[in-house]
């Protein structure tokens, strides 16, 4: 049999302990065996030094076991110190995602939903749809956030966000969470207007392997690396002259002569002066998806990913 935390079981047994033991606490203690280091937990927490310290001597007074070893040149975690960290860290993120999970259910009850975006799908058919919503429940609202690949996984998990729209998602990649295919796109070329290949209508991507490229950045999403291994299956490795986090940044370049980009085909709808779109031989996807987190949907939610469809 699999041996259990003698930490969480004195809480959960003794009644008067945990009446005495405030969520307030607790995170103290997280952010402590965080740092390792009272002066900057203090001031992670925004509070002095000596609050924490009556906090934490407190919690161990309560639990009777010490949790830091202090010496004068460092904090460490004691045995009992590294069971209730993994603890508190399960209980606090229950804690969050459960009270979130209420917000959510309470902004389905007034008809609101947010939804977390790459600042791509601007440019497509999502404005278009959300619209064709609200004609169709007037009383619903929703608001837009720009968020990464990866800040949208974290939100949805988090309960922050309602819906994620993002671009070739492959589905059941993230644990308990779904996706419903918005609509199909592919990446075209963006060059400089006076770039020879701007004459074309189209071009392959073997044609662009000296080419200096500007890219998304990597460390936003998959889109990067999508593009990246496309060239790589087409023969080359792309030159990455630079990466931003924008298409219009990205645009921005283009039109200052710098480099090459490939985009969703949408992008071309943002008409940056200087920049031509030409079609790829090769059909790249690059298409969008809405994602939420795989529970019981509210019917509001159901309308807007029904709504998202089209």
């Amino acid at each position: 049999m699999a041996a259990t935390s003698p930490l969480p079981a004195i809480l959960m047994n003794d009644s008067a302990l945990l009446s005495r033991v405030r969520m307030r606490m607790l995170r103290y203690f997280q952010v402590l065996a965080d740092e390792l280091h009272f002066g900057r937990a203090a001031a992670r927490l925004n509070i002095s030094q000596p609050p924490l310290s009556m906090q934490i001597k407190e919690l161990e007074t309560l639990l009777e076991v010490e949790l830091f070893e202090r010496t004068s040149r460092k904090v460490v975690l004691t045995h009992a110190g590294k069971i209730l960290k993994a603890e508190v860290d399960r209980l606090l993120s229950a804690a969050e995602q459960s009270l979130n999970y209420v917000q959510q259910i309470g902004r389905s009850e007034k008809q609101h939903i947010n939804i977390g975006i790459i600042g791509s799908a601007i440019w497509g058919t999502l404005l278009t749809r959300l619209k064709t919503l609200h004609e169709q429940y007037p009383n619903v609202h929703w608001t837009l956030t720009e968020l990464s690949q990866q800040q949208q996984i974290e939100a949805l998990r988090a309960r922050t966000i309602d819906i994620a729209i993002n671009r070739n998602v492959i589905p059941n990649t993230e644990v308990n969470i779904r996706c419903q295919l918005i609509s199909r796109e592919t990446m075209r070329l963006a060059v400089h207007e006076n770039d020879p290949l701007a004459k074309r209508s189209r071009v392959s991507l073997a044609e662009l392997a000296q080419r200096p490229f500007i890219s998304l950045s990597f460390n936003r999403g998959d889109f990067a690396r999508q593009v990246y291994d496309a060239c790589a299956e087409h023969g080359f490795q792309p030159l990455i002259a630079q990466q931003v986090f924008e298409p219009q940044t990205v645009l921005a370049l283009v039109s200052a002569a710098t480099g090459v980009a490939l985009l969703p085909e949408t992008c071309a709808l943002i008409h940056w002066p200087g920049v031509t779109f030409v079609t790829l031989e090769e059909q790249i996807p690059a298409d969008l998806y809405a994602l939420w987190y795989d529970a019981p949907l509210p019917e509001l939610f159901s309308n807007v990913l029904a709504a998202l469809r089209g």
